[in-house]
């Protein structure tokens, strides 16, 4: 089997690095380059990977198949729009865009090439061993969902709304709405939010949120999306679900396999240890395409779980019950 030639066009994500390294390592990847519209930022992941820099789109195109596309949320259509253009088949990182029709824009080049959206908590074993429970019955019908997926202020862009794109609601609750979709096939009926900014008074985005939805199967499903952890807290980025079944109850918590520990400096440092679903995500992304199969995450899913956000976001300024349309 050749190996899929591939190159990372937009690396301003705070996944790019990680996703890098796992292509330059893969040896069913041929990693061409990497473009990023700061050549100093290719540069640095240039020297620590070893993936040369390519100087524009246009360059990329030349060399690649297929294309990660993982630059900061604003900056992603533009460049998804030139690649599929191409004919490359995409991997974008989440969330599928900054807005509704940026979002609309972005599932339409998945009917032109294959696209998958980088939506990596799926491939962890707690959310696979609950979809499991979900499917066999185990929990019986689950009526309510308790979620969460806080983090601290992570800086750089995301205090920069020309490119963030929002705050925490498009951050992170695309993840848990994306695990609901999967997991129990439903779709959404009604959403309520309420939002601000808490923590970090200079931000031009919330940092704080909580959202309420309903399912079409009648579950609750509640979010909590916050930067709000202090620096330096144990456990500051968490991912946790709690399932009341009729049957059962299941927690899930992504996050809780760390090393934690101080630096020389006296600086509290945490590492994530146990499964790697970046990996899992990516070698089956990489599968996909060398095998000729559908895209692993479907940007029709990704679009409904990014629907949430976006109805989270409009419940906010609404301050009012959000239904689809």
């Amino acid at each position: 089997m050749s190996r899929l030639p591939v190159a990372m066009v937009g690396a301003g994500h705070v996944h790019a690095p990680g996703y890098l390294r796992w292509l330059s390592a893969s040896p069913d990847v041929d990693l061409v380059g990497v473009y990023d519209p700061d050549p100093a930022r290719a540069s640095e992941l240039s020297r620590a990977t070893g993936a040369p820099v390519l100087s524009s789109v246009e360059a990329c195109v030349s060399l690649a198949r297929a294309a990660v596309v993982c630059p900061e949320p604003t900056r992603q259509l533009a460049l998804a729009e030139a690649l599929a253009g191409a004919g490359l088949a995409l991997l974008v990182e989440k969330p599928l865009g900054v807005s509704p029709s940026e979002s609309g824009a972005l599932l339409a080049l998945s009917d032109k090439v294959p696209l998958s959206v980088a939506l990596p908590v799926r491939y962890h074993p707690g959310a696979t061993g609950l979809r499991r429970a979900a499917l066999d019955g185990s929990l019986g019908d689950a009526v309510a969902v308790w979620a969460t997926n806080r983090n601290r202020f992570p800086g750089g862009w995301f205090a920069d709304l020309s490119l963030a794109g929002g705050g925490c609601l498009l951050d992170h609750v695309v993840h848990v709405a994306d695990l609901v979709g999967w997991i129990w096939g439903s779709r959404w009926s009604s959403v309520r939010a309420e939002a601000g900014v808490l923590h970090h008074p200079d931000l031009p985005a919330e940092d704080t949120a909580m959202v309420l939805a309903e399912c079409s199967n009648g579950m609750i499903v509640t979010v909590d999306p916050s930067m709000s952890r202090p620096d330096g807290m144990p456990g500051a980025l968490d991912l946790t679900m709690r399932v009341w079944g009729d049957r059962g109850v299941a927690t899930v918590d992504i996050f809780a396999e760390r090393v934690e520990g101080f630096d020389g400096a006296g600086r509290f440092r945490q590492e994530l240890v146990g499964a790697d679903m970046d990996a899992a995500m990516l070698g089956d992304w990489v599968s996909s395409m060398t095998r000729d199969l559908p895209p692993p995450v479907p940007a029709s899913e990704a679009s409904a779980a990014t629907w949430l956000a976006f109805a989270a976001q409009e419940a906010v300024a609404s301050h009012s019950t959000v239904r689809p349309v």
